[in-house]
């Protein structure tokens, strides 16, 4: 593989988009909607379900320099579950929301209200109760199937698996 850039970073301390330790100024930056994924109902019939059901994660924006970079600056799955006690090693590029959707922020105006962060068992928004799955790990699709996950994660942050799941790759070394 031909070695390419590092995507520009915007850095807040300096106030520029930041490439390889150069800065740039005046670049003007693009915005795109991102709905990350939670790994159930992944197909579009099922996120238009889950649009039905008031489930699923957040629309979020995402900020970039280029236009196409926008996938690496979206935000962390720790970040939009509101689990970043839990899980804070990566670097989290996205934007602030306050500053370019301030709707977001305010329950009155259609937003969701400061404090509640994403439960994968309910698939909602919620306040923290110690029966919430903080994140988890489910079967490749369809997994319509399946009414419980491969592996999740507790309020506490310990990893249970499913010990009747088998990984595919793992089926077959049995044969």
């Amino acid at each position: 593989m031909p070695h390419g850039s590092n995507i520009k970073e915007y850095s807040r301390d300096h106030r520029a988009w930041i490439q390889d330790g150069k800065k740039f100024r005046n670049i003007r930056s693009s915005k795109a909607f991102i709905w990350p994924k939670d790994g159930r109902n992944g197909s579009k019939w099922g996120r238009m379900k889950d649009i039905l059901q008031d489930k699923g994660p957040d629309i979020h924006i995402a900020i970039s320099a280029d236009k196409m970079d926008y996938m690496k600056n979206r935000q962390s799955r720790s970040r939009w579950s509101d689990w970043t006690c839990l899980d804070d090693r990566d670097k989290d590029l996205s934007m602030s929301s306050k500053k370019y959707a301030p709707w977001t922020c305010n329950g009155a105006l259609g937003g969701r209200a400061p404090g509640l962060s994403y439960d994968f068992r309910t698939r909602k928004y919620g306040k923290y109760n110690k029966y919430m799955w903080t994140d988890v790990k489910w079967q490749p699709e369809p997994n319509g199937k399946h009414l419980y996950p491969e592996a999740f994660r507790s309020f506490t942050g310990d990893w249970y698996q499913d010990t009747h799941y088998i990984p595919l790759a793992r089926r077959y070394e049995h044969w």
